[in-house]
């Protein structure tokens, strides 16, 4: 860390029907990494918000290098040199992926579009940040969620910005990725970039930062160097207690009944056969490098996309229900939670009952007729039974954090009381609390009987709750893990193993042509 102040925030205060921001003073350094945890709902995205120009203050005083910061819009943050990767992505899936990331400044030659220009600039950052396998011109529509994730961040890095903010940088992405963005980070830092580093990833920002500063309730507790704390001290001033860990577990049957039978199944992009059964009262986890096939195949099981061969049968007291689409498998007590909570998942403009109701809303219809009462009261219960942070069930679901928006998705499927949860990153964006707390729900689930299919880019997440471990590589099932054989080294090697095997084929190719002996 280097420089004098660049940001400081004096007694910032932000409220809407309640207080979210309550003298809150922080100041960041030219050139230093600055965290900022909490727990789902500490105020951590209204104060990112004020900063790049979404919202207003409601009183205190920013300034950025010395000067009065008082931005009316977007705009006046992008002028004052302030970049923002936002947790919730702002990709517009109608340009390409080069249009997105220029789309502030445009290159332009005699009044028109230079594409030539556009389409090479893009292509520099986005071999700088991981997307070099991907063609400029392609749709966004196209990208996966971890994709987007680096596009948001190519986006943010496309301008000499002093100020750069990252809220959850890494919830979409694997470790190696993850590793290649702080090396970009540290890189700006050494710049004099300023960084402000948001995330619930606690090893990550202790592996990035500088200095940590934790929101509790919208009040700003403490600072601290990152390289004089701890994760659990982290946890202790985020929650005001001590860590609890998920320790609630049962021996799992092994003789249980098979639930789902997946056979021979092949998609347009699960080309390789899949061979698979699911017992009740199992969690199974699916692992693997980005694009590997875990959320392709999750869809694939609830029928969201057309099987190109196979079939996937919900077995039930004997009889077997092939399922052809998502409203066969929902009837058949099949659910699903996409891994974009925003695009796969929440009904914007809608209330928290309402996103929380549907599609279980038919349980609790008299004559046709919703019964209200009902619905309020079911409500209710899934918001505390899953401690959702909100003023009342009728606050607009775009209000609440991103964590909570995320267990009001995973309630949704708790009031369908669904046989088989498919559950695609169900802890991405919250914070370690919610995250032991969805841990402790998905194992008490499986001791009711439940099976619980999960997909995760956290490696230590699955092994926390699975009972089984199945890894995929280059869309292909690789390797299955029992419990007692999990070794966080040996799913990554498997998880690598296509592409390794790919490039020593390509290798042993190569030299063949090459050698004179052949």
């Amino acid at each position: 860390m280097t420089g004098s102040a660049r940001l400081t925030i004096s007694n910032l205060n932000k409220a809407f029907a309640a207080p979210v921001l309550i003298g809150v003073n922080l100041k960041i350094a030219r050139g230093e990494v600055h965290a900022i945890v909490g727990e789902n709902g500490a105020g951590k995205s209204t104060l990112v918000n004020i900063l790049a120009g979404n919202l207003r203050k409601d009183g205190g005083e920013i300034s950025l290098d010395g000067n009065i910061y008082e931005p009316q819009g977007p705009r006046d943050a992008y002028t004052a040199g302030i970049a923002c990767a936002a947790q919730e992505l702002s990709s517009i899936e109608t340009l390409s992926v080069a249009e997105n990331i220029a789309l502030r400044a445009l290159p332009q030659k005699n009044f028109v579009i230079d594409r030539g220009a556009l389409n090479a600039n893009a292509l520099k950052l986005m071999q700088r940040v991981g997307l070099q396998n991907i063609d400029p011109t392609s749709s966004t529509e196209a990208l996966s969620l971890a994709d987007r994730q680096l596009l948001e961040f190519a986006k943010a890095i496309s301008f000499d910005c002093q100020l750069l903010i990252l809220d959850e940088p890494t919830a979409a992405l694997t470790a190696p990725q993850a590793d290649h963005l702080h090396s970009i980070i540290a890189d700006l830092a050494a710049a004099g970039k300023s960084i402000i580093y948001i995330s619930h990833r606690l090893d990550d920002v202790l592996d990035v930062a500088d200095n940590v500063s934790v929101l509790r309730d919208g009040e700003l507790v403490v600072t601290t160097a990152a390289k004089q704390t701890s994760v659990s001290d982290l946890v202790e001033e985020m929650t005001g207690r001590n860590q609890i860990t998920s320790t609630a577990r049962r021996d799992y049957v092994s003789d249980a009944g098979v639930v789902l039978d997946v056979t021979c199944l092949t998609t347009n992009d699960l080309p390789h056969p899949i061979d698979l059964t699911f017992k009740s009262g199992e969690i199974v986890g699916l692992a693997g490098l980005a694009g590997a096939g875990r959320s392709e195949l999750l869809s694939a099981l609830f029928g969201l996309v057309p099987l190109t061969g196979g079939t996937v049968k919900r077995m039930n007291n004997g009889a077997a229900h092939v399922v052809l689409n998502a409203g066969q498998a929902v009837r058949n007590g099949i659910a699903y939670l996409g891994e974009d909570r925003q695009s796969m998942g929440l009904f914007p403009g809608q209330s928290l009952l309402t996103n929380m109701m549907v599609p279980g809303s038919a349980d609790i219809r008299t004559l046709q007729c919703i019964d209200h009462k009902r619905e309020r009261d079911a409500g209710t219960k899934l918001v505390e039974k899953l401690t959702i942070r909100c003023q009342n069930l009728t606050q607009d679901i775009r209000q609440l954090s991103g964590g909570n928006q995320q267990k009001a998705l995973i309630a949704r499927w708790l009031h369908r009381d669904s046989d088989i949860l498919l559950l695609d990153e169900p802890t991405r964006g919250v914070d370690v609390g919610t995250k032991n707390a969805i841990y402790d729900l998905l194992i008490s689930l499986r001791q009711k009987g439940k099976t619980i299919i999960m997909a995760s880019s956290e490696i230590d997440e699955l092994t926390t709750v699975c009972d089984r471990i199945l890894v995929l590589s280059d869309r292909k099932l690789v390797r299955s893990f029992e419990r007692n054989d999990f070794s966080e080294q040996d799913i990554l090697t498997a998880a690598f193993s296509e592409f390794t095997a790919s490039v020593e084929n390509q290798s042993t190719s190569d030299s063949r042509v090459a050698s004179p002996l052949r």
